[in-house]
């Protein structure tokens, strides 16, 4: 843990991934905009046998993180190597951008709960949904606004294989700006 918030996470090699100029410059092309690379930017690292509440990341929808800038903020999962279902990548509840607005727009200011739920089966029936995922590999890369709700699922790989995903965010530089994310992510930071 060490190495990853003192090394990895702030090191050169991270940013030139996170910062690429073809990431960057497909969020420029996709926003219409300069665009904001948010500094903190997370590193799961998930091993097989790990389970439960706090290991698994529960339901949720990336704005109630995010409530001091931009709504329109995007995040984009990037599998680090092949990531196939059994290693618990990222999963998607069908149509749930709609209600997710719609409970924002009418619950005003009073945030919700950071997480939904652990328990993705009665969240998905509760609302008529099916979680999506997939096979991931290496070279793939997801894009959801902040309104998706999404998880990942327990790491079960019969090989013993870890699975390393990253999550990062960009937004239009034009728009307010979440001053709690721009610090490198840390296990301390409280978010």
């Amino acid at each position: 843990r060490a190495a990853l918030f003192d090394e990895i996470v702030p090191g050169e090699r991270y940013a030139a991934l996170t910062g690429h100029p073809d990431i960057r410059g497909w969020f420029e092309w996709f926003l219409g905009d300069d665009v904001h690379l948010h500094r903190r930017k997370i590193i799961r690292h998930i091993r097989p046998g790990e389970s439960g509440i706090g290991t698994a990341t529960q339901a949720h929808y990336d704005l109630v993180y995010l409530r001091q800038g931009s709504e329109r903020v995007l995040s984009m999962w990037i599998p680090l190597g092949d990531c196939p279902v059994e290693q618990g990548g990222l999963t998607y509840l069908e149509g749930s951008h709609h209600w997710a607005l719609a409970a924002e727009r009418e619950r005003g200011d009073r945030p919700p709960a950071a997480s939904i739920t652990a328990d993705l089966p009665a969240l998905a029936e509760a609302h008529d949904a099916r979680w999506l995922l997939a096979d991931y590999r290496a070279g793939d890369v997801m894009v959801h606004s902040s309104y998706v709700v999404h998880a990942s699922t327990d790491n079960v790989d019969p090989q013993g294989r870890i699975r390393l995903s990253t999550d990062i965010r960009y937004q239009r530089a034009s728009e307010p700006i979440d001053w709690r994310w721009q610090e490198h992510w840390h296990e301390d930071d409280g978010l």
